[in-house]
């Protein structure tokens, strides 16, 4: 699988991201998952063409109604690579690098976005 630092991206240069920003930055490619509590995506760079590994998970909260909310942007070289991410659990996920929008359950507010630069230090 094939993750490398996008360095010539815009979202790996600009040192405070915004969510305005990594939401617009981006164009579907394709969609491999799409459920209400998890989605999988292809997304593009617009500027650079970078492709992304896109996946919004919801974790449930039956009690409270307050699910936590993630989404991850994971830097790949190709559709292989996010063939091989959607293999894998939301929780696998977490270790490779990437831009990182959470909202945990109880958060008055979300984290993020920011870059989280993971186990997988490939390049």
């Amino acid at each position: 699988m094939q993750t490398t630092q996008p360095t010539e991206c815009v979202l790996w240069k600009t040192q405070e991201l915004s969510i305005e920003l990594v939401r617009g930055c981006f164009q579907l490619v394709t969609t491999f998952e799409e459920e209400s509590h998890l989605t999988r995506r292809v997304l593009r760079c617009k500027e650079c063409g970078h492709l992304y590994f896109y996946e919004f998970y919801e974790e449930i909260d039956w009690s409270e109604g307050k699910d936590a909310q993630f989404v991850t942007w994971i830097p790949i070289d190709d559709i292989e690579s996010a063939n091989e991410l959607g293999k894998l659990s939301p929780y696998e996920i977490l270790s490779f690098r990437s831009i990182r929008y959470d909202y945990p359950m109880g958060a008055d507010q979300a984290m993020g976005p920011q870059w989280n630069c993971g186990r997988n230090t490939a390049s």
